[in-house]
């Protein structure tokens, strides 16, 4: 039965699929690992491009939730 080249396939594909599996378990970082990740590289190593396209991105986000029309909306520097 191993000597057919599908089951011999799907032996290697089930094995090989654990494994992954396995070590994507095994090396799964936890939420305060990730947190700390975060706030060690929090704009660190930004460029400036970088910081410009992530303050466009929060005014984006808080422009989202905002309900007053954008022609009220006066100028802010």
């Amino acid at each position: 039965m191993a000597s057919n080249p599908y089951v011999k396939s799907l032996i290697w594909l089930v094995a090989f699929g654990g494994i992954g599996y396995g070590l994507l378990r095994l090396t799964e970082p936890s939420e305060e690992k990730i947190a700390k990740i975060r706030s060690t590289t929090a704009r660190v190593h930004l460029s400036e491009d970088e910081q410009k396209k992530i303050q466009f991105l929060q005014k984006l986000q808080s422009s989202v939730s905002d309900t007053t029309p954008i022609y009220l909306k006066k100028k802010e520097e």
